[in-house]
């Protein structure tokens, strides 16, 4: 009985998990499809799956001087917050971790707290502090949006790492005559790497696809991210399903590749994060 339970139990498994991966794989499924049509075949009755004679001319219409105008804007805007979120947040979870002081205590405690709002309820403070600081439109306001929405998450993220490191590696450097600065950097910080990937590719993530605080802080098409770009496909009097499908698996890709080559990192960070030994 327990062998055919246990039999049961893992079908069950595996089956949800094709459950998932269907719910997950096939609206991407669909977006690479319709990317690969002609212009009038994704309005086509009945609708086919797979394109009759694919194409990528909608790839090729996609990729143009705009678009990559677009992806330039991203990689600075998302790069620049992945270095930032993660030095600011090793340092702050490195203080929350090895320092025991009723105000730090609080400030964690806020750390958490903000958390819990959404981006839209901070939107607009945060609008008008760039507006009074003259920094709309430009890598700057977005690049501090980000850090200040990534920031409180990372913290959290690399401080459960941390709080697994023992002390008595700290102890042994000390008595070894290494200053704190030299702790940190040469100890604490290569021994956190499965940590620090894991909160960079979740920083990356966020930042690659985020929308809101790009539409909300650009206005001329220079500075313009992807996931605001894939808009000029959406016109007054119709929307271009094609190049918009096509712009959107362009964009999927390289957060894809990345996921792809750090998953083993990404998910060691997180279990290791996950439980305190």
């Amino acid at each position: 009985m327990n062998t055919r339970s246990h039999r049961s139990r893992q079908a069950a498994l595996v089956a949800l998990n094709i459950v998932l991966a269907l719910i997950i794989l096939v609206p991407f499924f669909w977006m690479v499809s319709v990317s690969l049509k002609p212009a009038a075949e994704p309005f086509s009755i009945p609708a086919r799956l797979w394109p009759e004679n694919p194409t990528f001319d909608n790839y090729v219409t996609a990729f143009r001087p705009e678009f990559r105008t677009y992806f330039m804007n991203s990689v600075i805007v998302s790069l620049s917050t992945v270095i930032i979120t993660v030095s600011l947040g090793l340092l702050a979870a490195y203080a929350f971790t090895r320092t025991h002081v009723r105000l730090l205590i609080i400030a964690m405690t806020l750390v958490i707290i903000t958390q819990m709002f959404p981006a839209s309820a901070i939107i607009i403070p945060i609008y008008k502090m760039m507006k009074g600081a003259n920094l709309l439109n430009t890598y700057t306001s977005l690049i501090l949006a980000y850090v200040t929405v990534t920031l409180p998450v990372a913290i959290w993220m690399l401080r459960g790492f941390m709080a697994n490191l023992p002390l008595t590696l700290e102890e042994a450097a000390a008595i070894d005559g290494a200053g704190p600065f030299r702790t940190f950097f040469e100890i604490i910080v290569p021994l956190c790497r499965p940590g620090i990937v894991a909160t960079a590719v979740f920083v990356l993530i966020v930042t690659w696809q985020e929308f809101l605080f790009a539409l909300s802080f650009t206005s001329t098409k220079e500075m313009r991210t992807l996931p605001v770009g894939v808009n000029d496909f959406i016109g007054q009097y119709g929307i271009r399903y094609g190049e918009l499908m096509a712009s959107s698996v362009m964009i999927s890709m390289p957060v894809v590749a990345v996921f792809f080559f750090l998953q083993r990192q990404f998910v060691a960070g997180l279990t290791a994060g996950a439980v305190k030994g």
